[in-house]
């Protein structure tokens, strides 16, 4: 009878430690995603920074329409340079 009562508390215990191991492994696993999606958005703030000042600095050289276009035509080429390079990698 002793043997059936340590072979469940046994079994109970492990599953405790797995749950303390799982819990600890997802709050990790939250972290590294908030942190992936926060640096996302200040990639995409910062690059929006870079299109707005090569905009405005193009705008010096010529008329605003020219300028925006040149600028949106060079933000769709690196994205998709950048879509190339990733689905050749796979």
């Amino acid at each position: 009878m002793t043997a059936l009562a340590d072979v469940v508390i046994s079994t109970v215990e492990l599953l405790e430690a797995q749950a303390r191991k799982l819990r600890s492994d997802l709050r990790g696993l939250l972290l590294s995603v908030v942190l992936i999606l926060v640096a996302g958005i200040l990639l995409l703030g910062g690059l929006g920074w870079l299109v707005a000042a090569g905009y405005l600095q193009l705008r010096a050289w010529m008329d605003p329409a020219p300028a925006a276009a040149l600028m949106g035509l060079l933000t769709l080429l690196t994205a998709g340079g950048m879509l190339w390079i990733a689905m050749r990698k796979r």
